[in-house]
């Protein structure tokens, strides 16, 4: 069973397209391992269309999450692309219309499909359509590890040398803000290692809670800080926003370096 937040989003979402295009509806994410911070998750979705929309319908689909980003702050973010294109690598599947984190919607092909597609297959949610186990999903495990070693050496290895730069006036004023990164950060990154270390992808909280019993004692106040802000329970370890930032950046050199088995400038 859903969480009702998300039970009502995806019918929402349903209930307002046009139901001759879209024939399918799942999820990923977190929901796919059965973890949902209701303070800091998103849902992240997947819906299959009866064919490639054309322009018209690309702006009803833009106009159908500009509704659905006025109805609820949590976002709904995912591409729209044909159920065949699960069957093909991700890397071969032309640009589509996929709602972003950005809160917008726009027409392209991207490199977290690969992501996408993993989750599917290992434990994604079906809500409309056929059902998950019924269709074709591309896996190719040493692919995934070489994205994901590729993601950490790019995405999260510019992140790890922006904090060695930040200061805690960078940080966002708004809390939520500054908790949801703070706790991506920290979480997020252990996931990507989480895979490359036991072959097996799993959900932030999750990830943090292996990274008790994997990583050495030195990082375990900063992953109880991450599981803290994510999940809202408990109390905060730090009284400095000072220390706190310099502890998730020296964290996050360090996931970066042991997943890719190279240095972060500055560290």
């Amino acid at each position: 069973m859903l969480p009702e937040l998300v039970q009502d989003l995806c019918d929402r979402f349903l209930s307002l397209v046009d139901r001759e295009l879209v024939t399918g509806l799942y999820l990923h994410g977190g929901l796919a391992f059965g973890e949902w911070a209701p303070s800091q998750s998103d849902v992240d979705f997947v819906a299959t269309l009866a064919h490639r929309p054309d322009a018209v319908e690309v702006e009803a689909l833009r106009g159908v999450h500009a509704q659905m980003a006025a109805y609820s702050k949590t976002r709904f973010d995912g591409p729209h692309l044909l159920a065949a294109d699960l069957a093909s690598d991700p890397r071969t599947v032309p640009e589509v219309p996929e709602m972003m984190f950005t809160g917008k919607l726009e027409v392209i092909a991207s490199p977290s499909w690969m992501i996408v597609w993993h989750e599917l297959a290992q434990g994604g949610v079906t809500v409309a359509g056929p059902d998950l186990s019924t269709l074709e999903i591309w896996t190719d495990k040493q692919a995934l590890r070489d994205y994901t070693v590729g993601n950490l050496d790019t995405y999260w290895r510019r992140n790890a040398e922006g904090l060695a730069r930040a200061t805690p006036a960078d940080l966002p004023a708004d809390k939520k803000e500054r908790d949801y990164l703070l706790a991506h950060c920290i979480l997020a990154s252990v996931r990507l290692h989480h895979l490359l270390v036991t072959g097996e992808m799993t959900a932030k909280s999750r990830a943090g809670r292996w990274a008790l019993t994997h990583y050495d004692e030195r990082w375990h106040r900063v992953l109880t800080e991450g599981l803290h802000l994510r999940e809202a329970t408990g109390t905060s370890g730090y009284a400095d926003q000072a220390e706190l930032l310099a502890d998730v950046r020296d964290f996050l050199a360090y996931v970066v370096e042991s997943g890719t088995g190279r240095s972060v400038a500055g560290t």
